[in-house]
């Protein structure tokens, strides 16, 4: 299986819980095996590919307590590198 991850506005933590993963970016692919945890940029977008059977789990702060999921993909990501441009001037 393959995900393809949407581009994140902000720099968060994510861990591997469980299995093993390819993952590509834009730095290249990078083969990470469970328990692995690290720090993704502000503007990263992924693809990742699970060689087996995955846990992978994103951890962004929710200091508004939004529960929509609408909501919490609005806060999180942005659908395109263009939006994600926009996003940081009107966020300076």
């Amino acid at each position: 299986m393959f995900v393809i991850g949407k581009i994140h506005k902000h720099e968060h933590t994510f861990f591997l819980m469980k299995g093993k993963l390819l993952l590509c970016s834009e730095d290249g692919v990078k083969e990470i095996e469970a328990p692995f945890y690290g720090v993704s940029s502000a503007g990263t977008k992924r693809v990742a590919v699970a060689l087996e059977d995955t846990i992978f789990v994103n951890v962004h702060p929710n200091p508004n307590n939004i529960k929509e999921i609408e909501q919490l993909e609005d806060s999180f990501v942005v659908s395109s590198y263009k939006d994600y441009e926009s996003y940081k001037l009107l966020n300076k």
